[in-house]
């Protein structure tokens, strides 16, 4: 079935054995994955590896030599079967991307273990170690996963990132269910495979850009433009965005908005290549900016906050932690601070308004949500 063996797990390279592999697989048992990818040169990720359990079984899915992940994508969209994953945002976008969806019902650990009282960014290994007293070998966290033949230490490795999931998912549930809380769990992970989760469209780049939404009026209109075209190009040669411009730069272009070429080099002193290349663009975009009518705009904050605005949010963020300390929760799993900016500004964030945190933050957002 496999191309190697060992004692722990099976090594697949090739469409047959996966699909052998996962046919043998239990119906009724949650199949556990992880992924391991590269893309520190890339703007979209190189899956290496995929790594799955189901029952006592652990299958390591060589991605670089399998061509077909049909099978894969097969068992991962059937609504009958569990999936588990712990931090699961990015392993869903890799596989995204790779044309391989997860269809509900999926439970992220690491969410389930916020809910139930853990720190909300929880690692697996800790969470491994706290809840089941197992310990486990971290040490190969920043291994190379493109290279071939993987180390028998990354590949026990690599198995070990699914082996304790179930075992996790278990133990978090019952908590859960003692708590009262396992809908909330159900509604937090239905939204994991959302296509605008996992391939946000790129009118929203500029959201990418910290520190862009307090820019004023024209400035954030030009940096809203630059993301935009910083994202298309990015994808389209397939680099990191920093490599075509940095979010630094983004907003001191934003801010200076240059009118010429020297303008523009005075600006990016540092980048005298990005100048060369791609001035006439770049002054376009600062020449056009946004549309009136484009939906950027009213996403926009209506300017810095006054100190009154500032006072509020304080309060709201002092009445929000309170409530989570009850919950025995982190306080961010409530409300964001930026829900709470938007809050006190009278724009009441939907996950506040509806779901398992609405009754909880009702008198929150009467008091705080009308500026």
């Amino acid at each position: 079935m496999s191309d190697s063996r060992s004692e722990h797990f099976d090594y697949l390279t090739d469409p047959a054995s996966l699909a052998d592999w996962l046919g043998a697989c239990e119906p009724a048992a949650p199949l556990a994955l992880d992924t391991e990818f590269e893309r520190q040169r890339t703007y979209f990720a190189q899956l290496c590896l995929v790594q799955i359990a189901c029952a006592e079984r652990i299958a390591l899915l060589d991605t670089l030599a399998l061509d077909d992940l049909e099978p894969l994508a097969g068992i991962l969209a059937d609504p009958a079967r569990r999936k588990l994953l712990h931090a699961a945002r990015q392993d869903l976008e890799v596989l995204h991307f790779a044309g391989v969806a997860i269809a509900a019902p999926l439970v992220d650990t690491q969410i389930a273990a916020a809910l139930a009282g853990f720190d909300e960014q929880i690692g697996y290994a800790e969470l491994v170690q706290r809840v089941l007293g197992i310990t486990l070998d971290k040490s190969q966290t920043r291994t190379n996963w493109r290279q071939r033949p993987l180390s028998a230490l990354q590949m026990h490795y690599a198995a070990d990132d699914v082996r304790h999931l179930a075992a996790l998912d278990t133990a978090l549930g019952e908590r859960l269910a003692a708590l009262g809380r396992t809908a909330w769990l159900t509604e937090e992970c239905r939204e994991l495979s959302a296509p605008a989760l996992l391939d946000p469209p790129v009118e929203d780049a500029w959201q990418r850009v910290k520190g862009l939404a307090a820019v004023d009026g024209a400035g954030f209109a030009r940096g809203v433009a630059l993301a935009r075209w910083r994202e298309r190009r990015a994808r389209e040669r397939d680099l990191p965005r920093g490599w075509v411009l940095k979010d630094a730069e983004i907003l001191a272009l934003a801010g200076a908005g240059p009118c010429s070429r020297a303008e523009l080099a005075a600006v990016l002193t540092d980048n005298p290549a990005f100048v060369r290349k791609h001035a006439d663009t770049v002054l376009e975009l600062m020449r056009v900016g946004l549309a009136d009518d484009d939906p950027a705009r009213g996403a926009q904050p209506g300017g810095p906050p006054s100190v009154a605005d500032r006072q509020r949010a304080k309060a709201c963020a002092a009445r929000v932690r309170a409530r989570a300390a009850e919950l025995g929760i982190g306080a961010s799993l409530l409300l964001t601070r930026r829900d709470i900016e938007r809050l006190v500004a009278g724009q009441v964030p939907s996950r506040a308004a509806a779901g398992w945190r609405a009754p909880l933050l009702a008198d929150v957002v009467d008091e705080f949500g009308s500026p």
